[in-house]
C-alpha cells in the first residue's frame, strides 16, 4: 500500500484534464447536462453527447473546493482501495500474506500508467473488479450481491463507458455457465448454484439500468460505434507491443496465471476461465485494456498462483517448513520501514498535476496566455492535441475548431477536415474557405505551418518553437494581439502544475 501511494501520487496533466474541468464548470454554472456544444464553432449548435458527465461534475466540484491536490487525493483513494480490495480478496481466499502482497505489487506494475493521470477509467477498474468479485461469488453459489448489480451499471454508465466490459464479463460468464449446466444435466453430485432464472433477469436488468442517463438508451448504439472506429492516431488504442518492456511483463503474469490455474488443486470453474481467457486477451486488441487483464487475473486466478506456489514450495523445503520467528520480524521490520520512507516520499506529490511536454503532448502554454491575455474573441483553428487545453482557458469567447471529445461532438466530415488541414493534404484550405475561421493555432513545422506562412491574406501573429499563431489580415483585431506582450512562462508549460 505504501509503495501504491508513492506510485500512484505522482501525475501528469493529461489534455483530458482540461477537458473534464471545462464540461463540470458548464454543467455546474448551466445547471443543464443535454445543451448545444458551446465551446466550437464548427458544431452549429450541434448536441455534445459527453458520456462521462459525471466524472466531469465530480472533477469540478473537486477542483473548485480544493484544486490540482484534491483531484491527485482521489485519484490515490481510488488506487489504494482498489489494491486493498485485491488483498483482501486474495487472503480471503486463503494466501498468506506475503504471497498476496507479493500478487498485488504485480498488479501496481501495471496500473501505475493509468494511474498517472487523472481520468474516469479509474472508476472503472473499481467497478470491474467489483464485477470480478460478483462472478467469482456466483460460482461459489453466492448469489447474495446479485442485486447490487444493476444499481451499480446505473452509476458506472454516467460515469466511464468501461460498463461494457463489465456487461461483457456478465454476458461471457452467463454463455458458458449455461453450456456447463447443459453438459451436466441430470449429473449426480452436481454443486448447488444460483438459479438461471434469476441470474439471466437480472443480467437483463443490468442492460437496462444503463438506460438511466441524460441520453437513454440511445447511449448503447452511440459507444458501439465509438468503440469500433480505428483510432491510428492515439497509442492506447494499439495492440500491446508483446516484445517491448511491458509486453514481457504481461506474458510473464500470464504465464504465472496459466501455470497457476494448471497445477492448483482447488476447484476450477470453465465460466471463470472463459471470463480470465478474455480478459487476458484484451491487450492484444488495445493497449488501454491491460489493466484490466492484469486485476482479472490478480482476482480470478489469484487464487490458483498461490496454491500452485504452495506446491512448488513445499516440494522444494518439505511439507511443514516454515520461517523462523526471526526471519519473520526481520521481514515485517523491513516491510514497515518501507512503507513508512514511500509514505515519506509520496507526501511531495501530492501538490502539482505536472505539466509534461512528453505525457502532455506540449501543450501551447504561451500562446494560449497570449490569446487570453489579449481579451479578444473569435474563431481558432487548432491542433486536435491542443484543443482541450484551450476549451479550459479561452473558451467560449474563442470558440476551437477540434479537440479531443472527436466523434462525441464533432461530425466525421469536420474531423477529417481538421487532419487535412494540419497534414496539408487534399483539400487542407475547406477549414478556412467553408467556416468563419479568423485565427490558427499550429504546430511548429508541420505542413499547415508552412502554408499559412505562404497563404495570402494570413499574418503570422506569434510564434515559439512549439506553436505559431496565424490570424486573418482583415481581422481586426490583430494590433490587439501584437501589442500584448506574451506571458513569462515556459512555452510548452514544462515543469508548470495544471491548470
Amino acid at each position: 500500500m505504501g509503495l501504491g501511494l508513492y506510485r500512484f501520487a505522482r501525475t501528469f496533466a493529461d489534455p483530458d484534464i482540461w477537458g473534464y474541468i471545462a464540461s463540470g464548470r458548464l454543467y455546474h454554472d448551466t445547471g443543464r447536462i443535454r445543451q448545444p456544444d458551446p465551446f466550437s464553432y464548427l458544431t452549429a449548435g450541434h448536441e455534445w453527447l459527453n458520456f462521462e458527465w459525471l466524472f466531469s461534475v465530480l472533477a469540478f466540484r473537486v477542483f473548485a473546493a480544493v484544486g490540482p491536490p484534491g483531484l491527485i487525493v482521489l485519484k490515490v483513494a481510488i488506487g489504494l482501495l482498489l489494491l486493498g480490495t485485491v488483498y483482501r480478496f486474495l487472503c480471503r481466499q486463503g494466501l498468506p500474506a506475503a504471497r498476496a502482497g507479493i500478487l498485488v505489487l504485480m498488479v501496481i506494475q501495471f496500473l501505475v500508467p493509468y494511474f498517472a493521470i487523472v481520468r474516469p477509467h479509474l472508476i472503472t477498474y473499481g467497478f470491474f473488479v467489483a464485477i470480478l468479485l460478483l462472478l467469482h461469488a456466483l460460482d461459489r453459489g453466492d448469489s447474495r450481491w446479485l442485486y447490487a448489480a444493476p444499481p451499480l451499471f446505473a452509476l458506472w454508465a454516467n460515469l466511464h463507458p468501461g460498463f461494457l466490459a463489465g456487461l461483457g464479463m456478465l454476458g461471457i460468464w452467463t454463455v458458458v455457465e449455461l453450456g456447463r449446466r447443459w453438459l451436466e444435466r441430470g449429473a449426480a453430485g452436481a454443486p448447488a448454484r444460483p438459479s438461471m432464472w434469476t441470474v439471466i433477469p437480472i443480467l437483463f436488468a443490468c442492460v437496462l439500468a444503463t438506460g438511466f442517463n441524460p441520453w437513454g438508451f440511445h447511449l448503447l448504439p452511440f459507444l458501439w460505434r465509438t468503440a469500433t472506429v480505428p483510432r491510428p492516431d492515439i497509442t492506447e488504442w494499439q495492440p500491446l507491443l508483446l516484445v517491448s518492456g511491458q509486453g514481457v511483463t504481461y506474458l510473464l503474469l500470464a504465464a504465472a496465471a496459466a501455470a497457476g490455474w494448471s497445477y492448483s488443486r482447488r476447484p476450477r470453474s470453465l465460466p471463470l476461465l472463459g471470463v480470465l481467457v478474455v480478459c487476458g486477451l484484451l491487450p492484444l486488441l488495445a493497449w488501454r485494456h491491460l489493466a484490466l487483464a492484469a486485476l482479472a487475473i490478480a482476482v480470478l486466478a489469484g487464487e490458483h498462483i498461490g496454491d500452485a506456489w504452495e506446491r512448488w514450495s513445499s516440494a522444494r523445503a518439505g511439507r511443514g517448513s516454515a520461517p523462523s520467528v526471526a526471519v519473520e520480524r526481520v521481514l515485517a521490520a523491513a516491510a514497515t520501514v518501507g512503507a513508512v520512507l514511500f509514505v515519506v516520499l509520496a507526501v511531495p506529490r501530492l501538490g502539482c498535476i505536472v505539466i509534461d511536454p512528453v505525457s502532455a503532448l506540449g501543450q501551447p502554454v504561451r500562446a494560449i496566455g497570449l490569446l487570453r491575455a489579449s481579451g479578444i474573441s473569435g474563431n481558432l483553428a487548432i491542433d486536435f492535441d491542443w484543443g482541450l487545453y484551450a476549451m479550459y482557458h479561452v473558451a467560449p469567447a474563442i470558440k476551437i475548431s477540434m479537440d479531443g471529445r472527436r466523434e462525441t461532438a464533432y461530425a466525421d466530415r469536420v474531423y477529417d477536415q481538421n487532419l487535412d488541414f494540419k497534414f496539408g493534404q487534399d483539400d487542407w484550405e475547406a477549414l478556412l474557405r467553408e467556416h468563419d475561421t479568423q485565427l490558427a493555432l499550429v504546430r511548429r513545422f508541420l505542413p499547415s505551418d508552412n502554408l499559412l506562412r505562404l497563404k495570402a491574406g494570413w499574418v503570422l501573429l506569434y510564434e515559439d518553437p512549439l506553436a505559431a499563431l496565424f490570424g486573418r489580415a482583415d481581422l481586426p483585431s490583430l494590433e490587439r494581439i501584437r501589442a500584448t506582450p506574451p506571458p513569462s512562462v515556459p512555452y510548452d508549460g514544462a515543469g508548470l502544475c495544471m491548470p
